[in-house]
C-alpha cells in the first residue's frame, strides 16, 4: 500500500510502531498570514510548505524549512482550495471556483497556464508517478484526472459517479486523495465518514476498516514510509494514524478548541522530511506543527527521503487523429453540404412529408444522404423508418432491440448507426441490407446526436452527461475519448450544459448545439476549449433559445434547429436570419414550428425539419432566384433632376377618384388600381389612352405589382382578405394568398416571394408564389400598434431590394424601416429616429433606384422626397402645401420610376397620376447646365433671395449645385451660407480658421473647396459632411473664383496678381502652376469705329 516510490516529491517518512508526536503543537502560520479559513497545503520533500490561502487569493509559500515567508504566488487565483508541488517544483493550484480550472505555475515562472479544465473547485490536488493530475470535485462527488503528458485537456472519472452516494461506486463530497506508486487511489469519502480504495482503473471502491476507530468527516489521507494511514479526521477534530497494532488517534485527542493540544476542524495534513506533521487548522485560522517525539522509538528515527527523478513530458498525439493531413473539403462526401448564396430563402410554408400516422409520437433525428434518401428516428416508436425522396411510403422498418432512439446517421457504405443509449447503453449498427444490429459503441447514455467523421470516426452527445464523446470505427477497440464537454453544465469554455445536435466539418472541428447554454460550441481539431459561435457569449451573432440541432452548408455557414423559438436560424456574409418559423409563436400551420429538434438538406438544398412536439416532418422548398430585378431602379447620379411641373398621365375618368396603387413595369407598361370601378387599368408604353382594363370580384383595390413575365398581383383584402393574380395575358383572376385585411403595399421580390403591407394589422406579411398554400407568414410588425425596433404603425409603401431586404413606409411613426434578411427588428432609416435624415410626415410610397438610395412620398407634406450620397432633398411639392398646380401634390401615395427615370405618382385626393420627366442625369458635373432654347427670357424684376441680413455686406460669390442647393460665402462673420433647394430658410455653416472668403466650389463627391487666401494663402477643402479641413493649395491672395474640371483640375483666379493658377488635386503637391496671365496689369480697350 506504500506510496513511497521514485518520481515523488512528498515526504513519507520511515517511522517505528509506538512513534508518538509532541501534543503541544507549534503555530507555523496564523490568520494574518494565511487568512481565515485556509484549506490546502503541500509540503515537498525540501521542507518547503506551500498553504492554500483562500481567503485571500494566494498561496503562502516558506522555501527550504524557512519559519519565515518566503514568497506568495497569486494571480487571478480565486479562493484556492488546494495545491500540488511536483518532483520539478511546478507547483498545480486550484481556481476552480469561479474560473473552473487547475493552474500551473513552472518553477522560477511569475505567470500560470491552465493545466486543467474542471467543473469547480478541486478540494483537493494531487500527480501520480505517471504524471497523472487528479482533481477531487467534491461538489459532484467525484474524482477525475488527466494527463499531463498531452496537450489535451480531457479528463476521465476514476472515482464516483457525479451524484452522491454511499454505495462501493459512489461518493459524497470526497476531499483528501493519495495515489501510491502502483497508482491505486485512496479518498476521504468525507460526508460517508469512510476511507475508499479505488484499485488501479477500478470505478469499484472498497471502504478502509479502521477498528474501533470511527471517523467523522475524513478530509485528509496520507501513508508513511511502510504504507500506513494518516488521517485528518475532521469532524472529530483529532488526528489518526495506524501501524502495526492498527488505528489510533495521534494528535489532538482531547476534542476540539484553540490551544496548542486543540485543533477545530484539521482539513489537511502532511508530514515533512523528519515526520513532523503540518495540519491546516481551519476553523482556529492556523497551521500547526506537531513535533515527532526523537525518543519515541527508543533510537534513533530513520527518515525515507525521495530519490531524484526528473519527470520528462512526452507530447503525445491524439489517439483517434489518424491522419496528419487536414481533411480537404474537396472529399467526398455521403451527406448533403449544399452552397447557397447570401440571399438563398426557403418558402415559409412546409410541406408535411411524414405525420404522425406515418412516424408517431416524438420523433427526433432526421438524416438525408446524397441520394436523398431520408432517415427518421422515432423516439415513441422506438424505430428508424426509411425513404426514397421521391416516395411518401417507407422502404424500411429499423426496430429490433431499440429503445427510444434519439439520433441516427448513415455511413458512406449505408451502414445506419442508431443511438440505443438510453435502456441499452449503446450505439447499435445495422450494417447495408441487414436486418439485424450489431453494437457499435458502448455508452453511459443517450446519444442526442450521432456524427461519423471523414476519418470514421463516431460521435455521441451525451445530453444527460454533458459530454460529446467519440471512437474510432477502424478498429475494434470499445475505448472512447471525450471530445468535448468537461461533464457537468457550467457555462464555461470548456464545459456543456445538455449537449444535442453536433456537426464534424472536414476539417475535424466539431460543432455542438449546447442546448442549456443557449449557443453554439465550436472546438477546433483535437482542442476541448469550445468558442460560441452563436447565441449567448457570441456579441453580434442571435439569441438562441435552446438550439437542438446544427448544420453546416459548403461554404461554412451555419444553421441551427432554435427549438424553443420554434425556429430555424442560419447565417451568411451578412449574419444570421431567421429562415422559417419566423413569425415568433408556435403553432401547426404550415408556416409554424412547435419544439423542433434537428434539421438536414437534400441534394437540392431543400430542408427537412423533425417538428417534434406538431408529431410531423416537414419539408421547406427552397426559393431559386427568378427573377435579377422586378421592378425599375435607374442608376441616377447626385445631381439628377426632374422638371418640377408634372404631367397629368391619368386623371378621374381613367384612374377614378381617390387613386392609390399604380405600378410601372419595367417594359414602361403603366398599370393603375382603380378603386372606384374596382378594375385595373392598363396602358402600354407610348399610349395616352387605356389599352386595357381587367375586372374580377376586386373590392377597393389599394395596390398592385406585376412581375417581370407579366403577372399581375392585386390587394383584394378590404372585403375578400386576400391577394388575386392575372397570369399573363388573362382576364381570369385567382386568389394567391390569404391576408388580414387590405394590402396597402404589394411586392413581388426576386425570389417570387410576395409580400403584402397589412395596414390595419400593423405587420407585412409573405408567401413564396411556388407552393400551393395560400397562408402567409409575418415578416416585420408584431400586429399590434407600436414605435419599437420591431413594431409598425399602420403600415403603407414596401419595398425589397436584391438583397431581399424588406422597406416599410411606417405611416404612423413617420418614418422608412428596413428590415434585414431574416430579421423582425428594423433599422430606422429616415425620419422619426433617424437623426441627420429628414423630418416625414406620415410617409406612404417608397421605392428605391438602382444605387439602393430612398424615394418617398411624404404624404401628410404633399412633396416627394430623394436621397442620395449628400443626404436628402425635396424633389416636388416642397412648399408642402397641398395643390392642384403641376408643381403640386395633395396627399401623394405610391411612387413608381419607368425605365428612363421618370417618376411616376400617385395623386390621391387631387385623383390624377403624374408623371415627372428627368431633366438632367449628368454625372460628370457638380453644377447645373441647363438647356435653354434659342429665345429663353428671364423676368426682367429679380427676387431678392437673400439680403445682407443673411449675407451681410459685400457678398461676392455664390456656388448652386446640381441638387439646387445654394451656397454663399459670408465674408463678414467668415461663414458659408446654404440653402436647400426650394427652402428660404438659411443655415450658417461655420468652418475653422477661415477669413474673408470670396469663392468656393463643391465637387461631384460633395467635398466644398472654399478660398482662404485672404489672410492664410490657401485653399481648403472640407470633406463631405464633415469638418475635416485639408489645405489643398497655396496661394497669394484670394482666390475671386474657385473651379474644378473634369480632370480634376482645381482653379484659383488672383484678382490681384492678375492671373489664374492650377493645380491638379491628390498629386502630393499644393504649389499651383500659372494657367492663365503673366502678373503684368494691362488695360484693353475697345475702341469703337465710326460708322
Amino acid at each position: 500500500m506504500s506510496c513511497a516510490l521514485k518520481s515523488i516529491s512528498y515526504n513519507q517518512p520511515k517511522l517505528c510502531a509506538n512513534a508518538t508526536w509532541n501534543q503541544t503543537a507549534i503555530t507555523f502560520a496564523n490568520s494574518t498570514v494565511v487568512g481565515t479559513s485556509p484549506f490546502g497545503m503541500y509540503v515537498d520533500r525540501n521542507n518547503s510548505v506551500y498553504v492554500a490561502d483562500q481567503a485571500n487569493g494566494r498561496i503562502q509559500v516558506w522555501l527550504n524549512g524557512s519559519t519565515t515567508l518566503t514568497g506568495t504566488i497569486s494571480g487571478n487565483l480565486s479562493a484556492p482550495n488546494s495545491v500540488f508541488v511536483t518532483d520539478n517544483s511546478d507547483v498545480y493550484v486550484d481556481n476552480g471556483h469561479t474560473n473552473y480550472r487547475v493552474d500551473k505555475w513552472g518553477w522560477n515562472s511569475t505567470s500560470s497556464v491552465p493545466a486543467m479544465y474542471t467543473c469547480g473547485r478541486c478540494y483537493s490536488l494531487f500527480v501520480d508517478v505517471n504524471n497523472m493530475l487528479y482533481c477531487v470535485m467534491g461538489a459532484y462527488h467525484q474524482v477525475v484526472s488527466k494527463s499531463l503528458d498531452t496537450h489535451l485537456n480531457v479528463w476521465s472519472i476514476v472515482a464516483g459517479t457525479g451524484s452522491a452516494g454511499s454505495t462501493s461506486v459512489t461518493l459524497n463530497t470526497p476531499w483528501g486523495i493519495c495515489v501510491d506508486t502502483n497508482l491505486n487511489l485512496y479518498v476521504a469519502d468525507t460526508n460517508n465518514n469512510r476511507i475508499q480504495k479505488f484499485a488501479s482503473g477500478q470505478l469499484n471502491g472498497t471502504t478502509i476498516a479502521t477498528g474501533t476507530i470511527v471517523l467523522s468527516g475524513p478530509t485528509s489521507v496520507i501513508f508513511d514510509a511502510d504504507g500506513y494511514m494518516f488521517i485528518a479526521d475532521c469532524s472529530n477534530q483529532r488526528l489518526i494514524g495506524s501501524g502495526p497494532n492498527g488505528f489510533r488517534c495521534i494528535a489532538a485527542c482531547s476534542g476540539y478548541g484553540s490551544s496548542s493540544s486543540q485543533l477545530y476542524y484539521p482539513v489537511t495534513l502532511s508530514f515533512d522530511s523528519y515526520g513532523n506533521i503540518f495540519v491546516v487548522d481551519q476553523s482556529n485560522n492556523r497551521v500547526q506543527k506537531f513535533l515527532l517525539l526523537p525518543n519515541s522509538c527508543n533510537g534513533t528515527t530513520t527518515v525515507t527521503t525521495m530519490a531524484t527523478v526528473t519527470s520528462i513530458n512526452t507530447t503525445q498525439s491524439a489517439s483517434l487523429v489518424t491522419n496528419s493531413t487536414t481533411a480537404s473539403s474537396s472529399k467526398l462526401l455521403w451527406y448533403n453540404v449544399p452552397e447557397f448564396t447570401a440571399y438563398t430563402s426557403w418558402s415559409a410554408n412546409g410541406i408535411t412529408f411524414a405525420n404522425t400516422t406515418t412516424i408517431g409520437v416524438l420523433s427526433y433525428g432526421i438524416f438525408i444522404d446524397t441520394n436523398n434518401t431520408i432517415y427518421v428516428s422515432e423516439w415513441g416508436a422506438s424505430r428508424v423508418q426509411v425513404w426514397h425522396d421521391s416516395s411518401s411510403v417507407p422502404i424500411r422498418n429499423l426496430t429490433s432491440g431499440l429503445s427510444n432512439p434519439y439520433s441516427l446517421f448513415v455511413a458512406m457504405n449505408g451502414d445506419i448507426y442508431v443511438d440505443n443509449g438510453g435502456s441499452n447503453t449503446r450505439v447499435d449498427k445495422w450494417p447495408l441490407n441487414s436486418s439485424t444490429s450489431i453494437s457499435a459503441m458502448y455508452v453511459k447514455n443517450s446519444c442526442w446526436g450521432l456524427f461519423i467523421d471523414i476519418n470514421n470516426n463516431l460521435y455521441c452527445s451525451m445530453n444527460a452527461l454533458n459530454q460529446v464523446i467519440m471512437k474510432s470505427l477502424n478498429n475494434n477497440s470499445a475505448m472512447w475519448i471525450v471530445a468535448a464537454g468537461a461533464g457537468c453544465s457550467i457555462p464555461n469554455t470548456n464545459a456543456l450544459n445538455g449537449p444535442r445536435g453536433i456537426y464534424v466539418d472536414t476539417e475535424l472541428n466539431l460543432y455542438v448545439a449546447d442546448c442549456g447554454n443557449n449557443r453554439i460550441q465550436l472546438f477546433l481539431s483535437t482542442q476541448l476549449i469550445g468558442k460560441t459561435v452563436a447565441g449567448t457569449g457570441a456579441t453580434g451573432t442571435i439569441a438562441l433559445n435552446r438550439p437542438t440541432g446544427i448544420i453546416l452548408d459548403a461554404n461554412d455557414y451555419l444553421y441551427i434547429t432554435d427549438c424553443n423559438s420554434h425556429r430555424i436560424v442560419g447565417s451568411g456574409p451578412n449574419g444570421f436570419r431567421c429562415l422559417v418559423g419566423c413569425s415568433g409563436t408556435y403553432g401547426a400551420s404550415s408556416n409554424q414550428l412547435y419544439y423542433p429538434t434537428s434539421l438536414s438538406f437534400d441534394s437540392y438544398g431543400n430542408m427537412y425539419v423533425v417538428d417534434q412536439a406538431n408529431t410531423r416532418t416537414q419539408k421547406f422548398l427552397i426559393t431559386s432566384t427568378i427573377y435579377n430585378v422586378t421592378v425599375n431602379q435607374p442608376n441616377l447620379c447626385p445631381s439628377t433632376t426632374w422638371y418640377t411641373n408634372a404631367i397629368t398621365f391619368a386623371n378621374n375618368s381613367t384612374a377614378g377618384t381617390n387613386v392609390f396603387g399604380v405600378f410601372v413595369s419595367i417594359n414602361n407598361t403603366v398599370y393603375v388600381a382603380n378603386q372606384q370601378t374596382n378594375q385595373v387599368v392598363i396602358w402600354f408604353e407610348g399610349s395616352i389612352n387605356p389599352d386595357k382594363i381587367l375586372s374580377g370580384s376586386l373590392s377597393t383595390p389599394y395596390d398592385l405589382f406585376v412581375t417581370p413575365l407579366g403577372d399581375i398581383y392585386v390587394d383584394n383584402g378590404i372585403s375578400n382578405r386576400r391577394v388575386d393574380k392575372f397570369s399573363f395575358n388573362s382576364n381570369i383572376s385567382t386568389s394567391v394568398m390569404s391576408v388580414p385585411n387590405m394590402c396597402t403595399g404589394i411586392f413581388v421580390d426576386i425570389s417570387n416571394t410576395l409580400y403584402c403591407s397589412a395596414y390595419i394589422s400593423h405587420q407585412v406579411v409573405k408567401k413564396w408564389l411556388n407552393d400551393n398554400v395560400l397562408t402567409s407568414t409575418i415578416v416585420a410588425g408584431t400586429g399590434t400598434p407600436g414605435l419599437t425596433a420591431t413594431m409598425l404603425d399602420t403600415p403603407l409603401g414596401i419595398f425589397v431590394d436584391a438583397q431581399v431586404n424588406l422597406y416599410v413606409a411606417d405611416r404612423n411613426n413617420d418614418r422608412i424601416q428596413m428590415f434585414p434578411i431574416g430579421q423582425l427588428t428594423g433599422i430606422t432609416l429616415a425620419g422619426a429616429g433617424a437623426p441627420g435624415t429628414i423630418t416625414l410626415n406620415q410617409p406612404n410610397g417608397i421605392t428605391l433606384d438602382g444605387n439602393g438610395y430612398l424615394f418617398i412620398a411624404d404624404c401628410q407634406n404633399n412633396r416627394i422626397i430623394g436621397s442620395g450620397p449628400y443626404g436628402f432633398r425635396c424633389l416636388f411639392g416642397c412648399t408642402s402645401v397641398a395643390g392642384s398646380a403641376p408643381s403640386q401634390l395633395n396627399t401623394p401615395g405610391t411612387l413608381r420610376f419607368d425605365s428612363y427615370g421618370n417618376l411616376f405618382v400617385a395623386d390621391r385626393f387631387n385623383h390624377r397620376v403624374l408623371k415627372f420627366i428627368l431633366a438632367s442625369k449628368s454625372c460628370s458635373l457638380s453644377y447645373n447646365q441647363p438647356t435653354f432654347c434659342s429665345n429663353a427670357t428671364w423676368s426682367v424684376n429679380a427676387i431678392t433671395f437673400a439680403s445682407s441680413s443673411t449675407i451681410d455686406a459685400l457678398p461676392y460669390g455664390i456656388f448652386i449645385n446640381g441638387i439646387n442647393t445654394v451656397y454663399v460665402p459670408n465674408r463678414v462673420s467668415n461663414t458659408i451660407i446654404s440653402w436647400p433647394q426650394g427652402s428660404s430658410t438659411s443655415t450658417s455653416n461655420s468652418y475653422s480658421n477661415l477669413s474673408n472668403p470670396y469663392s468656393l466650389f463643391m465637387s461631384m463627391t460633395g467635398d466644398i473647396y472654399i478660398d482662404n487666401g485672404y489672410s492664410y494663402g490657401r485653399v481648403d477643402k472640407y470633406t463631405f459632411n464633415t469638418s475635416n479641413r485639408v489645405t489643398v493649395m497655396n496661394v497669394n491672395g484670394s482666390c475671386y473664383g474657385l473651379f474644378i474640371d473634369i480632370s480634376n483640375n482645381l482653379y484659383c483666379s488672383l484678382k490681384n496678381l492678375h492671373q489664374v493658377v492650377k493645380l491638379l488635386l491628390n498629386n502630393g503637391t499644393t504649389i499651383p502652376t500659372i494657367a492663365a496671365g503673366t502678373q503684368t496689369d494691362k488695360t484693353f480697350k475697345k475702341t469703337a469705329k465710326n460708322a
